[in-house]
């Protein structure tokens, strides 16, 4: 599983992603007021209550005391402007004389000061001296443009506060989107599991993401693929089945009849030469019957898969001479010609010897069968891009011309179940020149 496409993955960015804009949130929401224009900014509430503290504690303060104080806070607050007005009305300027600011104050003075205070660009504070009016009052004006404008005790906790909601609902929400997304494709997964088409088999889903739902979704439609595979080979096993039976039922029916004509000659003439020709037919049919039966049970072994194998080093070049001894005096009393080419060198392939033997038996028997026309059976061993091969043929009409013989075609598959189950390669050309069978040791090998 890929991790950018998995949805762990995703999920977890999505969170990082949270957790990283919650310590934006503040910084977000003071930043249009705290660093604009890269100015230093105050809080007008704050600013208020420092002012009235600081005028509180200069209670009984000598001008000195009052001058080197009043310094301190213009350090703090550099774009202020700071004076201070003692008990006889007379201005004391903190640093230089400010325009517009009167050298003896009146009643009056002081009313026009504080009327104006909220009409100019700056906004001015007054507080008395130690609370005392008798000590005089102190001033400060500082421009509008530093400060934080204050509009109620719970402004910030409000807008705050607006702020925290909206992160959590926006959060909410794309978390709650994610996974109904994923729910929109779990069910659309469900629904191809249950929707079936005309072969009853569910219908392949659409893979749109790599992810562990895109995953689930590769596996069901490979699911679905082998369902249809081993549906068609239901299909075709059946067919060959019904094909099996029928030509069992010719290849069974054909001796049959053949020993009961015989049998009804030997009861007409049990002490005839003509009824120990037919005892020696009979014998032969009936051979014919148990190799049939024989290779019918093998077959039906093999196709079990109930065959255990002994897979071990042979000798193939020995073992096909040993088969041809077998069969050389059945070929020679059908007037075969022979063709033996093998090497004397050993060629070694790891089979079971005994299923090895089948391959060969089923392919003469096959030859005796249907190429007895060309009256010819060989066997030779050659090399082809440097692989060895053994190579069967005859010379018959080929096998998709019809054989008054046509049988149930077990022979030849069981050859084709043998060389699979032993890795063999097994390659059959057939033409009205005859038919060559050729037998690899490994099936990737052509």
């Amino acid at each position: 599983m890929k991790l950018p496409s998995s949805l762990l993955t995703k999920y977890i960015i999505l969170i990082l992603c949270a957790l990283l804009v919650w310590p934006l949130i503040p910084a977000l929401y003071y930043f249009p007021t705290k660093f604009t224009h890269h100015k230093t900014l105050y809080d007008t509430k704050e600013l208020e209550d420092k002012w009235k503290e600081e005028a509180t504690n200069l209670n009984g303060a000598t001008e000195r005391m009052i001058n080197q104080r009043l310094q301190a806070i213009n350090k703090l607050y550099p774009s202020a402007e700071l004076f201070w007005v003692n008990s006889s009305g007379e201005t004391r300027f903190v640093q230089s004389r400010i325009p517009n600011i009167p050298e003896q104050w009146t009643y009056t003075e002081i009313v026009l000061f504080m009327e104006n205070s909220h009409q100019d660009d700056s906004l001015k504070l007054i507080s008395l001296i130690g609370n005392d009016p008798n000590q005089g009052f102190m001033a400060i004006q500082i421009p509008k443009t530093n400060l934080i404008q204050y509009s109620g005790p719970y402004k910030t906790d409000y807008l705050l506060s607006l702020v925290i909601i909206l992160a959590c609902t926006s959060l909410t929400l794309i978390s709650l989107l994610f996974f109904l997304r994923i729910r929109k494709r779990l069910v659309q997964l469900q629904s191809a599991m249950t929707v079936t088409s005309d072969n009853e088999i569910p219908n392949e889903v659409i893979v749109q993401n790599e992810d562990e739902i895109g995953k689930l979704e590769h596996a069901f439609n490979k699911m679905i693929t082998q369902l249809k595979a081993s549906r068609n080979r239901e299909r075709k096993e059946e067919i060959l089945r019904r094909q099996l039976i029928a030509n069992i039922s010719h290849d069974l029916r054909t001796p049959l009849t053949i020993i009961r004509q015989h049998a009804y000659t030997i009861q007409k003439e049990p002490a005839s030469e003509k009824a120990v020709l037919s005892i020696q037919v009979m014998i032969t049919k009936l051979d014919d019957v148990g190799r049939l039966i024989e290779n019918l049970l093998s077959y039906n072994l093999l196709m079990a898969g109930k065959v255990q194998m002994e897979i071990k080093s042979i000798d193939v070049v020995e073992e096909m001479r040993k088969a041809i001894a077998e069969w050389y005096s059945v070929f020679e009393e059908k007037d075969f010609e022979i063709d033996i080419n093998l090497p004397d060198d050993s060629l070694i392939w790891k089979v079971d010897s005994i299923w090895l033997r089948s391959i060969f038996d089923n392919l003469f028997q096959n030859i005796l069968r249907h190429a007895h026309v060309g009256k010819y059976v060989g066997v030779e061993i050659v090399e082809r891009n440097g692989d060895t091969f053994l190579i069967i043929k005859d010379k018959g009409m080929g096998m998709d011309t019809k054989s008054p013989q046509k049988g149930a075609g077990i022979g030849l598959g069981i050859v084709a179940v043998v060389t699979g189950e032993m890795n063999l390669h097994w390659n059959v050309s057939s033409s009205s020149r005859g038919t060559c069978h050729l037998l690899g040791e490994n099936l990737n090998k052509t």
